[in-house]
């Protein structure tokens, strides 16, 4: 079949273009001498994930401990959930969790470890990574306190092994220009080392050091002592990275939509609104956008506006009723999670139809 004979509002994944992006980021990873671990949260397809594995990644990261369950539950062995969890109902399932898999657990509070000792007793089944906060101010505990939690995990859990730290750059999203970015993701790369070398010191731990964001790989360099990335974004890309790297077509997700309606030359509506693609918005910095997507091979058209249902275009006078377009997103990673599922297109065809295997694993 033809993309273009597909139902809309459709996903669509261009193969060769996400190929292309997994094993820049692979190759990147390899020449810095560092494990890829990338994270799902962008695609959330277990044939994904399997293909960056097969590239070579070391494990995959998650957000959710429903996330961790779909991924185990295809056959993903190593994971890491990257956020913290709470909860005996959360227990429950991390026991059965780890009887499948690997897990690593993101912590940033004495708490965590408590509830894992409450619960698991002396056969404590998965490791712990302290987060540490190095700017991005929403998890994660300052550089110090992250070698003092170190020190009370290992003295009073002897069961629960500290694997090591981890931070997420995130803020480099926030930078008004690429060399701000840079200082920015690098500052986080200088924090996690020194904070693992602190540890290794004062307790003898070596430590797994993690930094994981897109746009922080992107800056190209890794200092000695990083030991793990975990870019997400990386295997679509969308337009807010498109504008920094200067080229849309890197971007590998689109949403194919209808032209339904037309007012003249003025404007045109198409039918893949808010629940079709991200409402986000970056108004400037090294991600801007402009509108709500960009419009494939029509890069003087704009999304002005999204309603739940519809796009509205201006100006409307090179499309008509029942015309086919692509939409490049702003925000790839909420997009994703609005589908079931995906086509995989190669050479204009459908080549498969991809699950969205953790879609909707939000607990």
């Amino acid at each position: 079949m033809k993309a273009e004979q597909l139902d809309t509002p459709s996903l669509l994944i261009d193969l060769d273009r996400m190929e292309r992006n997994l094993k820049e980021m692979q190759a990147l990873a390899d020449s810095a001498g560092v494990k890829l671990r990338p994270h799902t949260k962008t695609h959330k397809m277990a044939e994904v994930a399997q293909l960056q594995l097969e590239y070579g990644a070391r494990g995959i990261t998650v957000a959710k401990l429903g996330e961790a369950e779909a991924m185990a539950g295809a056959g993903i062995t190593d994971i890491f959930i990257a956020t913290e969890i709470v909860g005996e109902q959360k227990m429950v399932r991390l026991r059965s969790l780890a009887e499948k898999a690997k897990v690593r657990l993101a912590v940033d509070s004495i708490y965590h470890v408590e509830q894992l000792d409450r619960f698991f007793g002396d056969q404590v089944p998965v490791e712990v990574m302290i987060e540490v906060d190095t700017g991005m101010h929403r998890c994660g505990v300052e550089p110090e306190e992250a070698v003092e939690l170190a020190g009370e995990i290992v003295s009073r859990f002897p069961q629960v092994k500290l694997a090591g730290i981890f931070a997420h750059e995130g803020h480099t999203y926030n930078a008004s220009e690429k060399e701000e970015m840079k200082q920015i993701a690098l500052d986080t790369q200088k924090q996690a080392v020194e904070t693992g070398k602190q540890i290794e010191a004062k307790w003898g731990i070596s430590c797994e050091i993690s930094i994981g964001c897109t746009l922080g790989q992107l800056a190209g360099e890794f200092l000695p002592g990083i030991t793990e990335v975990r870019p997400g974004t990386y295997v679509f890309y969308d337009v807010g990275h498109a504008y920094y790297l200067g080229d849309i077509n890197r971007c590998a997700a689109t949403i194919l939509s209808t032209v339904t309606s037309k007012k003249g030359e003025e404007k045109v509506v198409a039918d893949a609104g808010a629940k079709s693609m991200t409402i986000d918005q970056r108004s400037s910095g090294v991600l801007k956008t402009e509108g709500f997507g960009k419009i494939k091979s029509h890069p003087d058209l704009m999304i002005k506006k999204l309603s739940d249902e519809h796009a509205i275009i201006y100006p409307g006078g090179s499309l008509n009723l029942g015309d086919r377009i692509e939409i490049y997103p702003n925000h790839v990673c909420p997009t994703v999670n609005l589908y079931n599922k995906a086509y995989g297109i190669r050479d204009g065809r459908v080549e498969k139809i991809l699950t969205i295997t953790a879609r909707g694993c939000n607990q």
